[in-house]
């Protein structure tokens, strides 16, 4: 028998690297099922920005048709995860005063939640060029007359409502080309959604957001940086170097190809210079006739180790911006590929003087055991996404499951925009 309440939710994750791909059944009052899971190389991207459409294209049809083959399920619809060097983080804020109600007392006025609406849509009420919009309006705290720090305003009574926020604005012409990408895929895009917003649905609990926490997900070609206190972003930063940046520099150090330094960084790679051997030997191939030769491992991390350095010092720098200026108790969770390299919370100790664990997705259900990687988060954390944010995607007309057409509606949203 159908479970009418079951919905079919995938979400995808186009990195520098690699797209991946998490299907997953989701029913009210029950866990969230995985039932399928895809993974492939990309070449189409640089830095989170799309920069050939057909390699991102066929990327995306394999990893698709991974996901497809293990779950039995064609996938027609996804949450997709957004990044790189054009997203931008503000704080700002929005006041209004409280609508008047059924109240007998004329000073008695209780917030509803079309209150709190207008209030966000005040609180996104900024100056952007045209050819950007706002991707997301993260609330942050709320005000009613002179309370501060409420997380939620409905139902309490007032005559002014405040809210702080931290808004997500991208360029159109970047979500533009991903929708190339995803049409010719044959897939209707739901939404957009911020990548590292995303891996924090997966990896974060909620004691971690409301007593501090750091979030730094590196991947492939940005590192992105979301700072957490009392449940809400207060800050996010997109720094321009990844993983396939350390690549890069193995692959001039050792004299290899990107694809074999690739292969050494995962393989062999350690964080820190200190902790490798120096007696371990790794074998390098010759490119075009070179010899053979070998390298300490203890080598290949000080190939390694200076840029993994300076990607957490600019994400500290990205920190220290935060409007913050209490305790992270619960320190620093790395998560994206490179959370992987062997050490790397004992180089993010040094660098960060604070608490450091990877972050991997907490999902359980189903074929789980196949997201319990770092790789994972922002896929996996679309779908958490799309579930604690269900009400959004659903049709007006009661037809069950996510909204499908959202790529038309984002279409003209942005062909009128121009």
């Amino acid at each position: 028998m159908k479970d009418e309440n079951k919905k079919i939710i995938t979400g995808i994750d186009v990195g520098t690297t690699k797209v991946c791909v998490v299907t997953a059944a989701c029913t009210e009052g029950k866990p969230i099922e995985i039932l399928g899971v895809g993974k492939s190389p990309t070449k189409g991207l640089k830095k989170g920005v799309v920069i050939n459409i057909n390699d991102t294209v066929e990327s995306i049809k394999k990893a698709v048709q991974q996901a497809e083959t293990q779950s039995g399920i064609p996938i027609e619809s996804a949450l997709i995860g957004i990044s790189g060097e054009h997203i931008r983080g503000i704080n700002n804020t929005g006041v209004i005063t409280v609508s008047k109600n059924s109240s007998r007392n004329p000073f008695d006025h209780e917030i509803t939640e079309s209150d709190r609406n207008r209030v966000l849509e005040h609180a996104k009420s900024i100056t952007l060029p045209a050819e950007r919009r706002i991707l997301h309006v993260l609330s942050q705290q709320y005000k009613v007359d002179n309370r501060n720090d409420i997380i939620d305003p409905i139902g309490m009574t007032g005559n002014r409502l405040e809210a702080k926020v931290h808004l997500i604005h991208s360029e159109i012409a970047s979500e533009k080309n991903l929708i190339a990408c995803f049409d010719k895929a044959e897939i209707d895009i739901i939404d957009f959604v911020l990548s590292p917003l995303a891996s924090a649905y997966s990896v974060l609990d909620p004691n971690e957001k409301n007593l501090g926490v750091v979030l730094l997900d590196i991947g492939g070609g940005t590192t992105d940086v979301i700072v957490f206190y009392n449940g809400g972003i207060h800050h996010t930063g997109i720094i321009p170097i990844g993983g396939d940046t350390i690549t890069s520099d193995i692959a001039h150090g050792a004299q290899t190809t990107i694809e074999l330094a690739e292969k050494l960084k995962c393989e062999y790679g350690i964080a820190k210079e200190a902790l490798a051997s120096e007696d371990e030997e790794i074998s390098v191939p010759g490119i075009h006739g070179r010899e053979s030769k070998s390298i300490s491992r203890r080598k290949l991390a000080s190939f390694i180790e200076p840029r993994l350095r300076e990607i957490m010092m600019f994400a500290q720098s990205e920190i220290r911006k935060s409007d913050h200026r209490g305790l992270f108790t619960f320190g620093i969770v790395i998560t994206g590929g490179t959370a992987m390299m062997k050490n790397i919370e004992d180089l993010a100790s040094d660098i960060f003087k604070y608490d450091i664990k990877v972050g991997i997705p907490m999902l359980s259900g189903g074929i789980s055991d196949s997201i319990q990687d770092p790789t994972f988060s922002t896929a996996a954390g679309l779908i958490e996404f799309a579930v604690l944010n269900g009400d959004k995607y659903e049709e007006e007309d009661g037809i069950p499951g996510l909204l499908k057409s959202f790529s038309k509606r984002i279409k003209n949203l942005f062909e009128n925009l121009y």
